[in-house]
């Protein structure tokens, strides 16, 4: 049996957080949680009165905030129109779903969407730039803030901080999700000045005269993102002693990690993180989670609890119930401390509910 049943995702109820009478939907769906097993919501919706629905009946809640290596403030994202747009029967009726599940999505008029955070917008000095140095953002590119600058850090960090005093959560998760790579799969930031003359007092080597994925310059950006996560956990500790401090990463390879500067390795060696959470987003093949599990937990050696987050929503994810029994008990066999399914939209839509208490029992 898995000592962690763990459900991503906000409570699915006819109500959202800024009506009134939201706090009155929440007994009834975290009493759903709590029948199938769950032990732990993560994220949910950001809300004092989640917290205290859950805690009524034995569930923690840590709320997450998503983060990529170097802190994304803005994006020129591209977004298109979808076929499903024009789905003619309400999207919640059972014959929108058997259209949905057999309907091959038709993208269309692609459009370009740019945003920047105030915080950005006042401080262009953080910015973290390719290669290129440029400062205009291409389509598809995101706007990152260099970590190297310990105010970037310290803005992340409040973030983190004030969501743990809002919600008044058990813990806090930092869910690492992925952002621009070069094609080999590196990140193409960290070549803002800062970052390159720190990099050249250590080493003695201009960045600029290197492939962006050499295993120096790699880990030498690495070493400020386990940096700004030493900080989140100080302060979260700080603010709250017995805090569980937890990390959430893409699963992949052993040599893709450092890639996008998440030296999880040197995170669990120095006691960082509390619980740690490999991400099973987009890839379904249990062979793959067996090796990538196994590797994480045989690095733990025990020191910290990992934890398998199953996803349900994303494209090629665990959409059927046995495929995600089967991912689960891969995932108890690899020595995993629990499992978890990502994401609450998809079990309620999916009617994952019973697959739940299936994980429960493992």
């Amino acid at each position: 049996m898995p000592e962690r049943l763990v459900l991503w995702g906000p409570p699915v109820v006819e109500r959202v957080p800024s009506d009134p009478d939201y706090a009155d939907y929440l007994p009834a769906w975290v009493q759903k949680c709590a029948d199938v097993g769950i032990t732990k919501i993560v994220g949910g919706d950001q809300t004092r009165a989640l917290t205290e629905a859950a805690h009524a009946v034995g569930i923690q809640v840590d709320p997450y905030i998503n983060y990529n290596s170097f802190p994304r403030h803005g994006w020129a994202r591209v977004t298109y129109g979808w076929s499903l747009d024009f789905l003619r029967p309400p999207v919640t009726a059972a014959e929108a779903r058997a259209i949905l599940d057999s309907h091959r999505p038709i993208y269309d008029a692609p459009k370009i969407a740019t945003t920047m955070t105030d915080f950005a917008a006042k401080n262009p000095q953080f910015r973290s730039l390719t290669r290129s140095r440029a400062y205009t953002l291409q389509p598809g590119d995101d706007l990152y803030l260099s970590a190297a600058f310990p105010e970037v850090r310290a803005e992340q960090t409040q973030q983190f901080i004030d969501t743990l005093a809002h919600t008044q959560g058990d813990g806090i998760q930092v869910e690492f999700v992925l952002g621009n790579e070069d094609e080999n799969g590196a990140v193409p930031y960290g070549y803002e000045d800062r970052t390159v003359n720190e990099f050249q007092a250590k080493h003695g080597k201009n960045p600029f005269d290197l492939p962006n994925d050499h295993p120096e310059w790699l880990q030498f950006r690495a070493d400020y993102v386990t940096l700004a996560l030493t900080e989140m956990r100080d302060a979260v500790k700080q603010a709250k002693p017995d805090a569980v401090f937890s990390t959430t990463l893409i699963a992949g390879e052993k040599e893709d990690y450092l890639k996008l500067l998440h030296d999880w390795p040197t995170w669990l060696e120095q006691g960082i993180v509390d619980e740690f959470y490999i991400w099973f987003r987009t890839n379904s093949d249990l062979d793959a989670l067996e090796r990538q599990l196994s590797y994480a937990v045989e690095l733990s050696g025990g020191r910290t609890p990992v934890i398998a987050e199953l996803s349900c929503y994303h494209p090629g994810s665990f959409q059927q119930p046995d495929q995600m029994l089967r991912a689960a008990e891969v995932a108890m066999g690899c020595g995993a401390d629990g499992v978890g399914i990502y994401r609450t939209h998809a079990v309620e839509q999916l009617e994952f509910w019973p697959v739940l208490e299936k994980m429960s029992k493992l």
